[in-house]
């Protein structure tokens, strides 16, 4: 008897794969962002239909997943950002319904799926995802982000007085957020700023910045 419930037990953890963090940190043109993201506390199921009677397509919670159809089901793959200290585990959606979200759950494979609104869920828009946690913990821009980004205009709009650019600056605090635009002050690595409106998604809907949740090494 005990042999067998071993045996259960070692199945069942052979099953779950688990994540390490991730944070990204490159521009990933293939990369699925959405038009907002959720933020999960616990364990979620995700449905191949907005029916819960519908086949799951996958179990996840910021420590593992039990797999179905994302067979190679890494952190990279599956979130946005996973940080297991700070409980921040972001995953992107597409649209949403009164009673469900439409999320993206494996990047590598474009694979999306249905997950009922709970309280064990927060939903924010990219505006509102920025305005809460890209003002409590500042803005850090992608590693490989073009120069052509990392330019400061006097408006939200390219059109407007081009009033100076950064590279990697040691702090980027946020101010104002206008749809594809944040009005931020940089702060250099020798103590100067910079203060300007700063793309932080491109014409394609790439985002090239995101909060630094503290775990950001440039």
């Amino acid at each position: 008897m005990k042999k067998t419930i071993l045996i259960i037990c070692l199945l069942l953890f052979l099953n779950l794969k688990s994540y390490a963090d991730y944070v990204p940190r490159y521009v990933d043109t293939e990369r699925y962002y959405g038009n907002g993201v959720i933020l999960i506390k616990d364990k979620i199921k995700v449905y191949e239909k907005d029916d819960e009677n519908s086949n799951q397509d996958a179990i996840i919670d910021n420590e593992t997943v039990k797999e179905a159809k994302n067979k190679k089901a890494t952190a990279s793959n599956t979130f946005l950002i996973s940080i297991k200290d700070k409980q921040i585990t972001v995953l992107p959606v597409k649209y949403d319904t009164d009673e469900w979200y439409y999320i993206c759950y494996d990047q590598s494979q474009k694979l999306f799926g249905w997950v009922k609104k709970t309280e064990n869920i927060d939903y924010y828009d990219w505006q509102d995802f920025f305005n809460i946690y890209g003002r409590k913990y500042g803005i850090y821009i992608f590693r490989n982000v073009p120069a052509g980004y990392k330019k400061l205009y006097s408006a939200p709009d390219e059109k407007s007085t081009l009033t100076d650019s950064f590279d990697f600056p040691r702090y980027i605090s946020l101010w104002l957020i206008n749809k594809d635009w944040m009005l931020i002050k940089a702060t250099t690595y020798d103590g100067i700023t910079k203060t300007g409106w700063f793309r932080w998604r491109t014409e394609k809907k790439n985002v090239i910045a995101l909060p630094d949740f503290g775990e950001m090494n440039y």
